[in-house]
């Protein structure tokens, strides 16, 4: 008949034993607990903190996008009065500049030659340098024209 107590050394190392195995099983499954709720916590700091950064570069992404579509529309709308005028601005220089050559090499191939070129409002005089030219008559075809000769050094 048992009192309740243990009488025998086994049963008393075997209750001491299993006293001591609930609590570590208590310990553990606290430790247990304890270490789910705080995994918890921190998984969910982590998603909030995904969230708000993929948030932000949504919005930022979607608000540079916003701004680069603008400026797309706005060259579209402006761009090809730009482009015309670019074109026209170029044609002309390089009108200008076509004729601004072709007069510096007229005006040196003349004096070159001898010859100097007066614009008057009466009309355009060629004048011949004495020591450059002379004034021949020539027969050229069949015919007698007048014709400078360049008298070369």
């Amino acid at each position: 008949m048992k009192t309740g107590k243990p009488t025998r050394l086994s049963e008393k190392l075997n209750a001491e034993l299993d006293t001591i195995r609930q609590g570590y099983a208590a310990s553990m499954a606290s430790q247990l607990e304890s270490f789910r709720t705080e995994l918890t916590d921190i998984a969910s700091d982590a998603r909030r903190t995904i969230e708000t950064d993929i948030r932000f570069f949504l919005n930022d992404s979607k608000s540079e996008l916003q701004r680069r579509s603008e400026t797309i529309r706005r060259w579209l709308t402006i761009s090809p009065w730009v482009i015309v005028g670019l074109i026209t601005v170029w044609i002309a220089s390089m009108m200008a500049a076509s004729f601004f050559w072709t007069v510096h090499l007229t005006r040196s191939e003349l004096t070159e030659m001898g010859l100097t070129r007066i614009e008057r409002p009466e009309g355009t005089w060629l004048i011949l340098d004495p020591s450059k030219t002379r004034l021949r008559t020539c027969t050229m075809g069949g015919q007698s024209i007048t014709c400078i000769r360049i008298e070369e050094n």
